[in-house]
């Protein structure tokens, strides 16, 4: 090693030599200016070695003379082991340490303290509540975000009647093709359950008739190919006298004795209930009569019996497993009677004596009760689809009924309020129209186009029925069309539907109005400007008009005509026309679209 060389690479472990230690160096500035006037600022030469820079010892000093607080001190330890020496560096760690406990006492209890705190802690959920409430503020003053809607509100729904189509149900798989076709996603089928002269005989088998099982089964599969959903009518109130159910109740079996509504130790009728035949609504036979509040052969079902609810809750169940996604039930109106049995009172309304229309009917028709049956009914199908399915009515249903049904949560969906449809003729007025759609827009409607005994087609001339199935396929509401409907000018058909699926239409807001006294249009706006909206109009009239429709909300100086029905003859399919003078001609219906203007 060279002389006065410190050997800081060969570290001797065991040396037992006297360690001189060198502390860190005060912070005062005093003891600083000692070592300065004693010479102790420069280092000690070893072995003639040259001085250290004076500048630089000096200005070392200086700075680390003064120590951050916040920092840890450095101890330096020179150590001489067999004539070398090495240098030992390690930190020193400064405690800090505050106030002692009795310190910290005497200002906990200190009033100014005490009022401070407490001012801290009020102010802070005076704060948090003022937020809160903000929040909350904001929450419901901010635009909603539209919700999806369901399959069956984007749709509209055809129902299918088996029983007029060569093969059943088997006839069905070539109509589903030509459906998908026409963009139409839902059917309806009615009456598929085995039964006999429109009385169920079994509520989970298929009518022979139309087919088995395994003609449903591959129905239900080349509906889903085609991406058509299925829904089911039935009818729960009663069933065929032929009936298991009946049968064992007649004889009095133990599982069923109670599952028909039963009068004993009577021969005639017991009060005086009518049929809606007219006729004595109680069958006697062996000293008891049954209650069938429509055909002799149609005995009601005794819901009061609760192995009876849960019986239709299992056949509900029993569909949908084979792949339904909903129902619309019949006769519901009638499900449960008043357990006293007592007379009806007259009615208000003229008819013949003892006939249906003579009585009101308050003991055997609409009991509020029968919302708690139905309830439980829909409960099953939401439960099984997971909130996606349909539970609606085949019937008419007034405001209040319908207010009371809805009550406490939706029970029925897609009301049938459509009474001005259903039994419209030819010279149904604009006024007629607009009307019949006020009293139902209060929620989402079923415009269900068909009354059954006399489809639409039969009771007007077919362009007009075709003109007022296309005026509807736009309203806020599920269109219920036949078969038939959808052969109607097939393209403007078709394209209407798809429109059903744009924002305007899905969650859009509707204006309406009658114009020159004999045209009812109305338009379909987003809630968003600058998107497209869309002008339906249907002129009842007997002439050719030229109407100013541009009163309509939104609605800008130009319309451009997108279909018709095929009786409107006037501009074609892709003209602009002004909005203050669009000419309809009679019976007809015409669709335009326009950008709309802000609101």
């Amino acid at each position: 090693m060279e002389s006065g060389k410190l050997d800081i690479d060969n570290v001797v472990k065991d040396s037992k030599e006297p360690v001189p230690t060198y502390k860190p160096i005060s912070e005062d500035d005093s003891i600083l200016a000692a070592h300065e006037s004693k010479g102790d600022s420069k280092m000690a030469k070893q072995n003639g070695d040259t001085d250290i820079d004076d500048g630089a010892e000096e200005r070392m000093l200086k700075d680390t003379g003064k120590i951050n607080s916040n920092k840890d001190a450095t101890e330096v330890k020179f150590i001489s082991e067999n004539g070398d020496a090495k240098i030992d560096i390690k930190s020193v760690k400064h405690a800090l340490t505050g106030m002692g406990k009795e310190e910290l006492m005497k200002f906990a209890n200190d009033p100014f303290w005490i009022r401070l705190r407490w001012f801290m802690f009020i102010a802070f959920w005076l704060l948090w509540a003022a937020m809160l409430a903000g929040a909350i503020v904001i929450i419901i003053g901010a635009p909603k975000c539209p919700g999806s809607r369901k399959v069956w509100e984007e749709n509209p729904i055809v129902r299918l009647e088996p029983s007029k189509i060569p093969n059943g149900l088997k006839g069905l798989l070539p109509v589903l093709n030509d459906l998908k076709n026409k963009h139409i996603k839902l059917i309806c089928l009615a009456s598929i359950m085995k039964s006999e002269n429109e009385a169920t005989v079994d509520f989970k088998d298929i009518d022979p008739k139309l087919g088995n099982m395994a003609d449903f089964t591959a129905l239900v599969e080349t509906a889903k190919k085609n991406e058509i959903k299925i829904i089911l009518e039935v009818d729960p109130n009663h069933t065929s006298k032929k009936h298991p159910w009946f049968i064992g109740s007649l004889n009095k079996t133990k599982e069923h004795m109670n599952y028909y509504v039963w009068v004993e130790n009577k021969t005639d009728s017991p009060n005086n209930w009518v049929s809606t035949y007219n006729k004595s609504a109680w069958t006697c036979q062996d000293g008891r009569c049954y209650l069938h509040q429509h055909r002799e052969d149609q005995p009601d079902l005794n819901y009061r019996n609760p192995k009876v609810v849960h019986e239709f809750s299992e056949i509900l169940i029993h569909w949908l497993k084979l792949g339904v996604i909903g129902f619309r039930l019949a006769n519901t109106q009638y499900l449960l009677e008043d357990e006293e049995k007592r007379d009806e009172k007259l009615g208000t309304q003229v008819a013949p004596p003892n006939t249906y229309p003579s009585y009101n009917h308050a003991h055997t028709f609409n009991l509020n009760e029968n919302r708690e049956l139905l309830r439980q009914w829909r409960d099953v199908v939401a439960n099984y689809t997971d909130n996606e399915g349909l539970f609606s009515l085949q019937e008419n249903i007034g405001n209040d009924t319908l207010t009371h049904l809805n009550d406490n949560g939706t029970i029925v969906d897609l009301p049938q309020r459509c009474q001005f449809l259903s039994e419209a003729n030819a010279n149904i007025s604009a006024n007629d129209l607009e009307a019949g759609f006020k009293n139902a827009s209060s929620t989402w409607s079923a415009w269900d186009l068909n009354n059954p005994q006399r489809p639409l087609h039969e009771r007007m001339p077919v362009e007009v029925a075709e003109s007022l199935t296309l005026m509807t396929l736009l309203l806020p509401g599920t269109p219920i069309l036949s078969i038939n409907q959808t052969q109607y000018n097939g393209t403007a058909f078709s394209n209407i539907i798809q429109l059903r699926h744009k924002p305007s239409f899905t969650h859009g807001v509707i204006t309406h109005g009658v114009f020159n006294g004999t045209v009812f249009a109305y338009t379909i706006n987003s809630l968003k400007s600058g998107n497209l909206g869309y002008l339906v109009a249907y002129h009842s009239g007997n002439e050719p008009v030229t109407v100013d429709l541009s009163e309509l909300d939104r609605v800008p100086e130009k319309v451009r005509i997108i279909d018709h029905s095929s009786n409107y003859k006037g501009d074609g399919p892709g003209s602009k026309v002004s909005s203050n003078a669009i000419y309809i001609t009679p019976k007809s219906t015409l669709v335009a679209q326009y950008t709309a203007k802000s609101s």
